[in-house]
């Protein structure tokens, strides 16, 4: 049967993918907050992950925010996000003592999302960058 999820789990459905009948769970697209939820949490503590993590931020970490973002591939301009920096959604720092880790679930490119890192920017985090669309012709991120 169903596992209810936790109250602080968000679990959010794209109204263009649900347009497109989807049912299920292939009709949700993001997964937010979900700390209290000991499988999909489970991820984040992994060693290969945790040990990143530390090199930047030492031993003291605290998962603050965790978002599961499901891009299913013609879903059309809601799927398609500016280029930017998380810190500029996060309301807590210090923003040098931040490390955000991205996982693909499937193979990605330009055209179906690809993460995109502009060179030099994690030299000075406490400076926020204009966010702007992407300027390659027919990619998402």
């Amino acid at each position: 049967g169903d596992i209810p999820a936790p109250p602080t789990m968000l679990v959010m459905r794209d109204v263009s993918v649900a347009n497109r009948q989807e049912q299920g769970e292939r009709a949700i697209t993001k997964i937010q907050d979900y700390m209290d939820d000991e499988v999909l949490f489970s991820y984040a503590q992994t060693p290969e992950i945790l040990r990143y993590v530390r090199a930047f931020c030492g031993n003291d970490v605290k998962a603050c925010h965790t978002m599961l973002i499901n891009k299913p591939p013609g879903v059309g301009s809601t799927s398609r996000h500016p280029l930017h920096q998380d810190a500029h959604y996060f309301p807590f720092g210090p923003r040098n003592r931040i490390v955000c880790s991205w996982t693909a679930m499937e193979h990605v490119h330009r055209q179906n999302g690809c993460l995109v890192v502009l060179p030099g920017t994690h030299r000075n985090p406490g400076v926020l960058l204009q966010h702007e669309y992407p300027e390659w012709e027919g990619g998402v991120n």
